[in-house]
């Protein structure tokens, strides 16, 4: 059984603490002064346990004005196929996509490394931002790129993608699936396009998840790349090694 460092079981006590109290997003939080008083720690052992839930996108640090109860997060199980409409809907938020682009291209070397498909095979391309709303607000959370084979999904143009999910015209219209998926998850910077669409500054950190999703016969349904701000999305992953190494990359953003 693994022992808790005393940051992390204060994390954890104040996670029961904000149920206790009923605290609700926005609200505001103890000083790390008062929690250490509370609690008989030291301050810097408040201030590491903060981090520690704002990295869990629990809480968030406002600049000269304290720690507050932070919003919810679209959360992504690395071992688990879900749509982003079933993320935001378990979220309890409303979701809105915007379809910027939908094209045929070519398997390029690149696609045809990530996707093993040949140099040449014809794919829809699906380019769309994701948005969740609270309130009367609109969040852009993700830009999104879906290559999805011409032969798996022929004349998918006709479809809307921005009521429905891919993977439930897929799954309705096509008889396709989703059963698999194979995913990796990296940090990257935002570029000129990036920000502008997710409303972040140029070079801001974002989440950068590839992956390919395959059917029960092992067919390849889509390959996605995805950008995502780091403040609306968080990643749950069975294996407690990329656990660790990814609590380590996340400790990289602040």
């Amino acid at each position: 059984m693994k022992l808790l460092n005393k940051d992390e079981f204060l994390a954890n006590e104040l996670k029961f603490y904000f149920i206790q109290e009923n605290l609700k997003e926005g609200d505001k939080l103890p000083s790390e002064r008062e929690l250490a008083e509370k609690y008989g720690v030291q301050r810097v052992t408040v201030r590491s346990a903060y981090q520690i839930l704002e990295e869990e996108g629990i809480i968030e640090n406002r600049t000269r004005s304290g720690h507050y109860m932070g919003h919810g997060r679209i959360r992504t199980d690395l071992c688990q196929i879900q749509s982003f409409s079933e993320k935001a809907q378990d979220l309890g938020m409303d979701k809105e996509n915007k379809l910027l682009a939908f094209e045929l291209v070519e398997v390029d070397k690149s696609l045809s490394r990530k996707m093993k498909l040949p140099i040449g095979t014809v794919l829809n391309k699906i380019t769309r931002v994701r948005n969740i709303c609270r309130g009367e607000e609109m969040f852009p959370v993700a830009i999104e790129y879906a290559y999805v084979p011409e032969a798996v999904a022929g004349k998918l143009m006709k479809y809307d993608l921005e009521e429905r999910s891919l993977f439930q015209i897929l799954s309705e219209e096509y008889g396709r699936v989703p059963k698999r998926e194979e995913q990796v998850v990296e940090i990257v910077y935002a570029d000129e396009f990036e920000a502008k669409t997710l409303q972040v500054d140029q070079r801001t950190t974002l989440v950068m998840k590839e992956g390919v999703t395959y059917d029960a016969q092992g067919n390849i349904l889509q390959f996605l790349h995805a950008v995502m701000n780091k403040d609306w999305v968080a990643f749950e992953q069975g294996n407690e090694r990329i656990q660790q190494k990814m609590k380590e990359a996340l400790k990289g953003w602040k």
